[in-house]
């Protein structure tokens, strides 16, 4: 019997949302192309869905025939578990070679390899990378190992890297290994709802140049920074998963999907043409973007089944709009959350970003008041947790944030530590800082009533989820209007109910 060699992928555990929101693994079903395209096996453990029962789950995918294990970490919470398995897998196996990649990777390729456990980091897209690399394991080619864009490893003992490809990981959606979840396909989705959640990609890339996000600095060497798929080529991915899976529900995970407005509408037409019965969900929606759609275009949205929009207000101090380049106006905000509130179909999900350098306690009451106004002015709306400001190599505000006397962390523990609702702050936090924005992050899950608003199941969890929130709520405006953030014993109270249902 012909056995195949196989690599191990793994998705690890996310920090607290991660109890609330499961979506498909799609960074190791990407990473998994090539290399099933080359002949090799494939086995994907997603430590979410069992994390009391990972080290079981390793060993059993485990065996002789085995030439890596490849571990995909984003910031914050995931690379502790990450370090986790690496240790295990070190200890258990030593001589199994262990790859990291995923966004954490991709900005921090050398400082990862300070980690001895770890042999070899893949910057940027990874099937190819990773099906050349497993070519050099299992022929024993490592001279080979400096032709492999995006690689980082140890040569001669020192820390070595191949520069990227400067060009985007386009997948063919026949090519997506579905079929290596299949059996897992219902313990995916958010909020315990009924929801069959799809994940897809309608362009890749972003034309922008917010001056936080790693988009802009991931694509910066590239000639083109925006790629769309055809109209053809995202339906046909749709109606497949409709098809054969029985999806219900589209998210588009693009950086942003609507640099071009005619092209979604073109998506919409024939996704009605084919009689595809789905509802959708756009991940990337900006404020200038959405002053350009007329009423018409939001109605066939919604009569599309959009339900969600997430939108970059960002913040409510016009000052730190031009800081990160926004390219809008706090007016302009709020005339489009008075547009979006005519088609109450869609939700608009508002996110946030707090604690950028020079931002002060002004500055983030006017986010608060704007939250509460957009709030007011649509009852469609949703306030997202503001997510706490981290500074990402090759990012613009990163050369700011290292003026105002930043430091990185130096260790892979504690880029563990930089999660949106941990202590994790930056030098330029005042106490008083530090302790509004704790509020503005406890009070922001709770001010909009959104576990009333969205799609969840009917379990005895989130009926007593929403009973608390609800009698919260009232509180939590309060807080966010007039700025009590002192003794926000609650605090500790929601942090507790977190970890207990994660």
């Amino acid at each position: 019997m012909n056995i195949k060699k196989n690599i191990i992928l793994v998705y690890p555990k996310m920090g607290p949302s991660g109890s609330l929101v499961q979506h498909m693994p799609l960074s190791i079903l990407y990473a998994s192309v090539d290399t099933l395209k080359a002949g090799y096996d494939v086995h994907l453990i997603d430590v979410r869905l069992n994390p009391n029962s990972w080290e079981q789950d390793m060993l059993t995918a485990i065996n002789e025939y085995t030439l890596c294990i490849g571990i995909s970490v984003i910031t914050g919470t995931p690379i502790k578990n990450a370090l986790e398995i690496t240790q295990w897998t070190r200890n258990q196996f030593p001589q199994l070679p262990i790859v990291w990649g995923g966004p954490h990777a991709t900005f921090n390729a050398l400082e990862i390899l300070s980690e001895k456990a770890i042999d070899y980091v893949i910057k940027g897209y990874g099937s190819k990378p990773l099906s050349q690399l497993v070519e050099v394991f299992n022929h024993q080619s490592y001279q080979n190992l400096n032709k492999i864009s995006g690689l980082a490893y140890r040569k001669n003992g020192s820390p070595y890297q191949v520069p990227p490809e400067n060009c985007f990981e386009k997948i063919n959606y026949n090519d997506i290994p579905y079929h290596l979840i299949k059996k897992n396909l219902n313990k995916y989705g958010q909020l315990d709802s009924d929801l069959k959640i799809f994940s897809i990609y309608s362009a890749m890339g972003c034309p922008y140049r917010c001056a936080f996000c790693s988009s802009p600095a991931q694509y910066k060497n590239m000639k083109k920074k925006y790629d769309p798929y055809s109209t053809q080529e995202v339906v046909d991915h749709i109606e497949f998963v409709y098809l054969t899976f029985k999806a219900n529900y589209i998210y588009f995970i693009d950086d942003d999907s609507f640099v071009c407005l005619d092209r979604i509408d073109k998506i919409i037409d024939e996704i009605n043409k084919r009689k595809i019965k789905v509802k959708l969900g756009f991940r990337g929606a900006r404020i200038n973007e959405i002053k350009k759609m007329s009423d018409d275009f939001l109605q066939k949205l919604a009569t599309a089944g959009t339900d969600i929009l997430h939108i970059g207000a960002e913040s409510g101090s016009q000052k730190i709009l031009d800081l990160i380049r926004k390219d809008c106006t706090i007016k302009d905000i709020i005339d489009v959350n008075k547009k979006l509130a005519r088609h109450p179909e869609i939700k608009c999900a508002y996110n946030w970003i707090v604690g950028l350098p020079g931002e002060t306690l002004e500055d983030l009451k006017q986010t608060r008041l704007l939250m509460l106004r957009l709030i007011k002015d649509n009852p469609n709306a949703l306030i997202f947790i503001p997510n706490k400001f981290r500074p990402l190599p090759g990012t613009e505000l990163f050369d700011i944030a290292l003026q105002k006397g930043y430091q990185p962390p130096q260790h892979l523990d504690d880029w563990a530590k930089i999660e949106a609702e941990s202590d994790y702050h930056p030098i330029w936090y005042t106490p008083e800082q530090i302790q509004h924005i704790r509020m503005m992050q406890v009070t922001s899950y709770f001010i909009d009533n959104k576990i009333n608003k969205v799609e969840t199941g009917k379990t005895f969890k989130y009926r007593f989820i929403s009973c608390l929130a609800s009698l919260y709520t009232p509180i939590a405006r309060i807080r966010l209007k007039h700025g009590f953030s002192k003794l926000l014993f609650e605090h500790k109270i929601f942090n507790f109910a977190m970890k207990y249902f994660r």
